[in-house]
């Protein structure tokens, strides 16, 4: 992909900023929006982890995942045989996503407005700390209608609904270890549309390389994170416009949640089948653990 991945963007709705634990809910995931209610939990996931298991692959390395046969035969089953390459491939990591996140039992983490502007607002201090994701495989949900961001510069910038993060520790040939980090931004995800974009991309995060995500500079010009919407500013809306930004937020949250225990609650659950007003997001049916300040925190800016 491209490290840009952010474009112009026309003016939304404003975030909701609820302050309490109960004024928020998870909404629906794009785990639910892409395989919940078909086959996939049933059938299709089910053989994935056998076939991984007769073969001796792994299905958290994405290269061993790709090369099953039931991988492929889910794969061919789904996208029509004229598509592109690109709709191959990303169908693909969708699935390899979905299927880790399935099996390490949906661990969703849900971020407070308050921590996220926390996390883009204040000079967090990162060194010395090393790359630490809750499980192999989680989807962590931004706050509605925060972040902004585009599949390319010249698609219309969509509300950012999360990141789905699947980790493989692996060993450079001279013996180090490090993890590999499969990532996927989620795009577009709303109720008046059928489905979603996304932004696949991978990297690695040896000693040291978690602290550097969070220092500098991606953009080329302007502050990262910095709006770029007509009128957003009024609003305190954020754009990711680089793969840089991606990883600064990403490192930055699970930094919080590691230094930070007492700010994430035990397991919540879903509100599905709870009132939801229709001009308010789904809700999901899943549950999840809220990532709230924590009292040793600082007050975050323009909360």
């Amino acid at each position: 992909m491209q490290d840009q991945v952010g474009g112009d963007v026309k003016g939304d709705d404003n975030p909701q900023e609820p302050r309490g634990r109960a004024a928020v809910y998870l909404r629906l995931t794009p785990y639910e929006a892409a395989f919940a209610d078909n086959a996939s939990e049933a059938e299709v996931f089910p053989a994935i982890e056998a076939d991984a298991r007769a073969h001796g692959s792994d299905p958290l390395v994405m290269d061993s995942f790709a090369m099953l046969p039931a991988t492929g035969e889910a794969v061919r089953s789904i996208v029509p045989p004229d598509a592109p390459p690109e709709a191959i491939e990303q169908y693909r990591t969708l699935l390899y996503h979905g299927f880790n996140y399935w099996k390490a039992g949906y661990p969703n983490y849900l971020v407070h407005p308050a921590v996220a502007r926390y996390l883009v607002e204040s000079h967090t201090r990162m060194a010395g700390w090393e790359l630490v994701v809750p499980d192999s495989s989680v989807y962590v949900q931004l706050p509605h209608n925060l972040f902004w961001g585009s599949v390319s510069p010249e698609v219309t910038p969509e509300p950012i609904d999360g990141f789905f993060v699947t980790v493989a520790p692996e060993a450079s040939a001279q013996g180090a270890s490090f993890l590999r980090l499969e990532v996927l931004l989620v795009l577009g995800l709303r109720r008046d549309r059928a489905g979603f974009s996304v932004i696949p991309f991978q990297t690695e995060a040896g000693p040291g390389i978690a602290s550097v995500w969070a220092e500098g500079n991606s953009r080329e010009s302007g502050s990262d994170f910095e709006n770029i919407l007509p009128g957003g500013e009024m609003s305190g809306l954020y754009s990711v416009l680089t793969v840089g930004e991606v990883l600064k937020l990403l490192g930055r949250i699970f930094w919080y949640i590691d230094r930070f225990p007492a700010s994430v609650s035990a397991t919540i659950d879903p509100a599905a089948g709870e009132a939801v007003s229709p001009d308010q997001p789904t809700a999901s049916r899943l549950p999840f653990h809220l990532v709230s300040l924590d009292s040793a925190e600082p007050e975050a800016s323009g909360s």
